[in-house]
């Protein structure tokens, strides 16, 4: 029940149906406060934007006052401006009102009720993130997960300005709930969620926010594409099998029509003698070629192969995504460019097995977004096109996308527009706030100057179950936070390393010789016309193997010492094998090698159309 002795201040001057003035009673209004303005359309909530103090002091009589001299009496009252954000109808839409607010008309503070119907605060502790507090008010902000993992994620700040920290509080709620999460930390920041919160600062702020300091190590595991990198597990990507198309999106260099032509040949040959094969198979093939543009292919696969994360015996994608776990993908250490074909495959990979059903919906976090997915203009990524297909098509399949970045004029904006969920914290760039504007729905050039005075630790939140941007106090994070500055001037617990820091260099993991690769893929998978061939080369008795495949390979080797066409020295061996060679009823007497076949004579000389040394 509205009391005439709550009242906060009276409607005056020219008034509209989306903003208006009003004289504030007392000096109990502050700016972000929210308000409600009766109306005979419904009940409707407005938000204080600005606060200013009017008087009766002229310039004149300012410009008169001496240090020395009294101060007239000075008359003062304040003034408010409101934006209306509007009111629910009967079916519980957000309306905003179609005639203008009656001047007179009092002013009360909006409760709890009125805030939580309009806003759109409906998510509950059950299926929400609670990520804080509505600025200005005890109110929690949850946020729906569906909506959260669903429709995607945007988090942007400045340098410093609590991008990280606003995500590991989003980590922290979607772990409580059990959801699988793939982080991109791409400085090594999120191994904090390990370790519980003990800053004494913070610890004050948590009775505000009702949290208490935790650790998820039993949800976290750690892994790095460097073998060697304390706990965390060596991430391996699968190098079997990789198509010409795969391949070319996977090259910082890219290739030419003739170079293109080379690279789908080569596989092509490939394929036809192994069902699984690696990049030194593709390598070994291009090599063969006689086009002069295999060059430019070999150093381009070999620059790819030797990066050292393509590995026969991969990390399973099952073990990458489990519920209620959270993969976290730490790139600290790892070139610039090596990052981006890991992020690259491994999205991917991702994005493939979820597809089929492989592994659970999830949500995938990608730190620094601006490095692997950059707007067009700025810098090319091989990150990119994966990461724009996600964008726009994760949502039907359930794979999530959380980027996060510190220069959103340089994320692809395609990407910021697909997303649904937005925390925006402090931005102070021209350019960066302009992409934000036009980027992000429900944001107008009033927010342009908002998004500049945001004090750290509050966040603009757009979208997700909110009707409207709402400004919220990021709660307090119940874990350690790993991205926290460096005090320079403060004693460190630093010592000098025994090695200079020019001597620490990023070394791929070490690569397994043929004979350690045999012994780890012990099964074999020939082809039709590998089969043939081993077939028709033991019958001859020219190999002394049981493996078809180590039959292609010694057969190999011997074209090339007698400077044949591989290919086409195999396709022949195939062609015997096919018509005159058969399993079961070999036609030995028309055979042209009938007579140096061991197969069919006891001894004989091994002759015919192929020469051998």
């Amino acid at each position: 029940m509205l009391q005439k002795e709550d009242i906060i201040g009276f409607i005056y001057g020219d008034v509209g149906s989306t903003e208006f003035n009003f004289a504030v009673n007392g000096s109990k209004v502050k700016k972000f406060d929210y308000i409600f303005a009766p109306h005979k359309e419904g009940n409707m909530l407005a938000l204080v934007m600005d606060i200013k103090q009017i008087s009766n002091l002229k310039f004149e009589d300012a410009s008169c006052i001496t240090p020395e001299g009294e101060l007239p009496e000075i008359e003062s009252k304040l003034s408010a401006f409101a934006d209306v954000i509007g009111y629910r109808d009967q079916r519980g839409v957000l309306q905003s009102p179609r005639t203008p607010f009656n001047s007179g008309s009092g002013i009360w503070r909006a409760n709890d009720d009125l805030i939580r119907q309009v806003l759109g605060l409906n998510a509950d502790k059950e299926n929400g993130a609670y990520i804080g507090l509505l600025k200005g008010h005890n109110l929690k902000v949850f946020l729906n997960i569906d909506t959260l993992v669903q429709k995607h994620i945007c988090v942007l700040a400045k340098t410093g300005g609590g991008k990280s920290y606003a995500c590991g509080v989003l980590v922290e709620e979607l772990l409580k709930k059990k959801i699988p999460m793939v982080i991109i930390d791409t400085h090594g920041e999120y191994q904090s969620l390990s370790k519980p919160n003990k800053s004494r600062k913070e610890q004050k702020n948590m009775e505000k926010f009702s949290v208490k300091e935790r650790d998820y190590s039993n949800q976290l595991i750690e892994y790095s594409p460097i073998s060697s990198r304390g706990n965390a597990k060596h991430l391996q990507l699968s190098g079997l099998n990789l198509s010409a198309r795969e391949i070319i999106d996977l090259l910082s260099a890219k290739l030419s029509g003739p170079q293109i032509g080379v690279l789908y040949q080569a596989i092509k040959e490939v394929k036809e003698y192994k069902q699984v094969y690696n990049l030194r198979d593709i390598i070994d093939a291009v090599n063969r070629s006689k086009s002069n543009a295999k060059w430019n292919v070999i150093a381009s696969l070999e620059s790819l192969d030797s990066i050292g994360v393509f590995s026969e015996n991969s990390t399973p994608v099952s073990e990458i995504v489990k519920n209620g776990k959270c993969s976290v993908i730490t790139m600290k250490g790892v070139p610039p460019d090596v990052q981006e074909v890991v992020v690259a495959q491994l999205t991917k990979e991702l994005f493939d097995c979820r597809k089929a059903g492989k592994i659970p919906p999830f949500l995938m976090i990608v730190e620094e977004a601006h490095n692997y997915c950059p707007e067009r203009g700025f810098k090319s990524a091989v990150s990119s096109n994966i990461l724009r297909t996600v964008a726009s098509e994760g949502r039907k399949f359930g794979m999530g996308l959380c980027i996060i970045s510190q220069r959103p004029a340089k994320v692809d904006k395609n990407i910021i527009s697909q997303c649904n969920t937005h925390l925006i914290l402090k931005v102070t760039n021209p350019n960066d706030l302009k992409a934000i504007i036009q980027s992000v729905e429900g944001l107008t050039n009033k927010t342009y100057d908002e998004i500049q005075r945001l004090p750290i630790g509050v966040a603009l939140v757009s979208g997700g179950s909110l009707q409207i941007p709402i400004l919220t106090e990021i709660r307090t994070r119940e874990t350690s936070h790993g991205g926290r500055s460096v005090d320079i001037s403060k004693k460190s617990d630093y010592e000098e390393p025994e090695k200079s820091y020019e001597s620490i260099k990023y070394e791929p993991p070490i690569q397994r010789s043929t004979e350690t690769q045999k012994q780890e893929n012990k099964t074999s998978h020939p082809t039709e016309k590998t089969i043939a061939v081993h077939r028709v080369a033991s019958r001859l008795g020219w190999v002394e193997t049981d493996d078809p495949e180590e039959t292609v390979k010694i057969l190999t080797k011997e074209a090339e010492k007698m400077n044949e066409n591989v290919f086409h020295y195999l396709e022949s061996l195939v062609k015997i094998g096919k018509n005159y060679c058969n399993q079961n009823n070999p036609e030995c007497i028309k055979c042209p090698m009938k007579d140096g076949c061991r197969f069919r004579t006891t001894q004989g000389k091994k002759i015919g159309f192929f020469r051998r040394k």
